[in-house]
């Protein structure tokens, strides 16, 4: 397994003509991460100024070729980087990122020793969820996400597709979705990166647009995992079906309550098990009614949604099912509001080829490995690595 994260960016195929290369894929990718990793560097007119910058030391450790003639190393220019990261699969960047990033041990604060308040928050709520059963199965939140600075030639919009680890928010796996295309074919084809000792036995939890039964077929049948699936009106039969089932004879079976972030939300999850539902392998109905406040105020708005999963009532209890339904959002709340607010992503109008998507994934590896250092507020993180030497070390480059 790549211990740093040159070693791991060497495992990406390069796309380009060997012919008149002069820098390895692998020193281009790790510029782009590590510029990204220092904050107000979110272009690439950004990155190149960055590694512009960074003195010989910092050049040699990153593998930029040395110059005979000067007796210097040469930093890639913003035409370089851009006509790299235009060929680069982002779906075989991030996986390449993947096979790295799990065995850097989380660490339990900042690299200076600060508790930030968003660790502090976070330590509460562990604590206040001791008692509470932790689900016995690894879960992946599959999710699209819009570039929305993003346009190609014939004005179509950039999408990617992403699978991330409930537990860490480590982002698995990611796919761009064609012109022509959409979502729910690229489901299959996004999961198909991962390994089967990754993904078998996992639980794989999707929002409504994926309640599919050629996706649950797929994760049952061919991958031996698990699905937790939102079912709204895209699937008016099997709506109708949930929502009559008896639940007013069913009773509460898990509740919780969080405060943060100016709101208070209760949830009280009930779960129903059936027979001859009209979807493959399901056996557990769950109803999670949601109550949300600002606080402050006595004003609720209530929600009720529903899901359906192939777990029977001994492989998974109806506490582990709502942690599922919540750890699913960690897709939006934690990876994707971090890349669009703290990196700036949909405000990024990198066009060309497959720029927006490759630019996604870097975003990515920079996120994972502040937060895996201990940078619960990433934006914190970001503003601490302004010297290169320190972002090479924290990513692991001798």
């Amino acid at each position: 397994m790549p211990s740093g994260l040159l070693d791991a960016l060497s495992q990406v195929p390069d796309p380009r003509n060997p012919r008149g290369v002069r820098f390895l894929l692998a020193t281009l990718l790790a510029v782009g991460v590590c510029a990204l990793t220092s904050a107000g560097h979110n272009s690439l007119t950004a990155i190149a100024e960055w590694v512009r910058r960074c003195d010989q030391n910092v050049l040699a450790r990153l593998g930029c070729p040395f110059d005979p003639f000067t007796g210097r190393f040469k930093a890639p220019g913003e035409r370089t980087l851009r006509d790299a990261f235009a060929r680069v699969d982002p779906a075989l960047l991030t996986a390449a990122g993947f096979t790295r990033l799990p065995a850097r041990p989380i660490s339990a604060t900042t690299p200076d020793g600060t508790v930030e308040r968003e660790q502090r928050r976070a330590h509460r709520i562990a604590q206040h969820e001791t008692d509470r059963p932790q689900p016995r199965r690894a879960a992946f939140a599959v999710d699209g996400k819009c570039l929305r600075g993003a346009v190609r030639a014939d004005g179509s919009r950039v999408f990617v597709l992403s699978a991330v680890r409930h537990h860490d928010a480590l982002t698995a796996a990611l796919r761009e979705i064609g012109a022509k295309t959409n979502e729910i074919p690229e489901f299959a084809p996004l999961l198909d990166t991962l390994d089967d000792q990754d993904l078998a036995g996992s639980v794989v939890t999707v929002d409504t647009l994926h309640a599919q039964t050629s996706h649950a077929r797929y994760l049952v049948e061919d991958r031996q995992a698990h699905y937790l699936l939102s079912v709204k009106n895209n699937q008016p039969t099997l709506a109708r079906q949930l929502t009559k089932l008896p639940w007013k004879q069913v009773p509460v079976l898990d509740q919780s309550r969080d405060r943060g972030h100016g709101r208070e939300e209760v949830r009280e999850a009930k779960v129903v098990s059936v027979d001859g539902l009209r979807f493959p392998h399901a056996h557990q109905v769950v109803r999670i009614h949601r109550k949300r406040r600002r606080i402050g105020t006595s004003k609720w708005q209530t929600e009720t949604v529903y899901a359906v999963t192939d777990l029977a009532t001994h492989q998974a209890s109806p506490a582990e099912i709502a942690a599922w339904v919540r750890g699913h959002w960690i897709i939006e709340n934690t990876v994707h509001w971090t890349k669009d607010v703290t990196f700036a992503e949909d405000a990024s109008q990198i066009r060309r080829h497959r720029t927006p998507a490759v630019m996604s994934a870097l975003r990515d590896l920079a996120r994972a490995t502040l937060r895996r250092s201990g940078w619960a507020n990433i934006a914190s993180g970001r503003r601490a690595h302004t010297h290169p030497a320190a972002t090479l070390t924290l990513h692991g480059i001798p």
